[in-house]
């Protein structure tokens, strides 16, 4: 066993007792962090030799559902044992997947409650989705003969780098049951790179693709699409929103002004002839960004509509069309979770948040499913290779440099009277991406890791 392993194996078998007995005792009683020094429970009886699905927060557990579907299509049994580690994981997959599940807040990773919960699960088969490396689940899988698949793999440089250079990567943690079934070529080379066989790693594409392509809920005709979506705003991305904002506005004013009072009239109503295309619509990843937005916009001057649970009646595209007819300088703010794949139908084009600060980026599937232009910064080295296949096909944009980079590209988006056809090429692009869930049931098929009774694979 690798030195690092080893060190990361002894100080958590010998600490994990009086850590959980001292900090377990943290925070609410039914909070996140006391939930996970659970080890068997009632979820995980109910689940008792079905497949083990992780799925680290609210966007992984979209992906999950794909996955979970697809599996219980191919004879896995119900209901599967899901863990997350946040609170709106949690809400989404019991609301999304109902009783198919035995949904719960995943374990710490110390061996004596990892170790409870495989016990009592006995998983035939346990599924992370995208990459959480956990040494001691993984470690305690292998005791139990339980096979580890990362699917939808994805792992960065800097990550991999970094666990080779603790010590952790090697095959006494990579090596006999793990398999993985990752998103591009470049994954492939650092899953084996840390120890996973060759043999068991068979490229699978993107589940955010698979998800987004299926079921797309109808959006307005492109032409009267009246936002800009900036979609999962991350920490140190309101600047860059503002700045979209007052740009926007800019438009909205000097359309109005070239096409006179009829045209203004016309833009007050909601009517989008002179495709004026004005509404700014932010949704940032998590809640605490939400003051930060409220800050920065009404500083600004700014009339701020807010959609938060308490006030989500209509239609999210219904609320977003509201709100552009309403006069003056104003944005929306979409607070609410689960809506913002939806909210793509009323989108002219997408900004992709954890792209304009060092956060690697979030789900380009959503808006280019929703023949939505996508555009994104510097910072995209998480959705790199869908990134690239969108571009690549002309549905979307690379903003990298100074910021009137920016500034230019989006001017170019609000001029472009052929902008519909830019979004019609994303949604070529995620159609063609759509067959991550196919290629990751007929690996598992080959690997002899699907049900004998399973159906079989067209």
């Amino acid at each position: 066993m690798a030195i690092g392993l080893a060190a990361y194996r002894a100080a958590t078998s010998f600490l994990g007792p009086p850590v959980a007995s001292l900090l377990g005792r943290l925070g609410p009683v039914d909070g996140i962090w006391r939930a996970g020094f659970r080890g068997a429970g009632t979820e995980t009886h109910r689940a008792t030799g079905t497949v083990w699905v992780h799925a680290a927060s609210m966007g992984e557990v979209g992906m999950a559902r794909t996955w979970i579907e697809e599996l219980l299509a191919r004879g896995e049994r119900s209901p599967v044992l899901l863990t997350t580690r946040t609170r709106t994981g949690l809400e989404r997959a019991r609301r999304e997947l109902g009783d198919r599940v035995a949904a719960r807040i995943a374990p710490h990773d110390l061996p004596g409650i990892v170790g409870s919960v495989l016990d009592d699960a006995r998983p035939r088969r346990i599924d992370v989705i995208e990459t959480e490396i956990w040494p001691n689940m993984l470690v305690e899988a292998r005791r139990r003969s339980s096979p580890v698949t990362f699917v939808c793999a994805a792992i960065s440089e800097r990550s991999t780098a970094r666990l080779r250079s603790l010590g952790i990567a090697g095959r006494a943690l990579f090596g006999e049951g793990i398999f993985a079934l990752p998103q591009s070529e470049a994954h492939a080379a650092r899953f084996e790179s840390l120890g996973v066989p060759q043999e068991r790693i068979r490229m699978m594409g993107d589940l955010k693709a698979a998800g987004a392509a299926r079921g797309v809920p109808e959006g307005r005709p492109f032409a009267s699409r009246p936002a800009l979506i900036f979609g999962s705003l991350r920490p140190g991305e309101e600047g860059a929103a503002l700045r979209m904002g007052v740009q926007l506005e800019r438009h909205r004013v000097r359309t109005a002004m070239e096409s006179g009072e009829a045209k203004a009239r016309q833009d007050r109503e909601g009517i989008f002839e002179g495709r004026s295309r004005a509404l700014l619509v932010i949704a940032p990843r998590h809640a605490d960004g939400e003051a930060r937005v409220r800050a920065v916009f009404a500083s600004s001057g700014f009339e701020l509509a807010a959609r938060d649970e308490a006030t989500r009646g209509t239609d999210v595209v219904s609320w977003i069309d509201e709100v552009s007819r309403r006069p003056g300088m104003r944005a929306a703010l979409l607070a609410t979770r689960g809506e913002l794949d939806r909210a793509y139908g009323a989108a002219w084009g997408a900004v992709i948040g954890g792209t304009f600060a060092p956060f690697g980026g979030h789900n380009v599937w959503e808006p280019a499913a929703r023949a939505c232009p996508v555009l994104v910064g510097p910072y995209h080295a998480q959705v790199a290779t869908a990134i690239d296949a969108i571009v690549g096909e002309g549905g979307g944009r690379i903003v990298t440099g100074a910021e009137e980079r920016l500034r230019e590209a989006l001017d170019s988006w609000l001029a472009d009277p052929e902008l519909e056809r830019v979004g019609a090429a994303a949604a070529r692009a995620a159609a063609r991406a759509s067959g991550a869930t196919e290629r990751g049931i007929a690996a598992l098929a080959a690997w002899g890791l699907l049900p004998k009774s399973a159906p079989a694979i067209a």
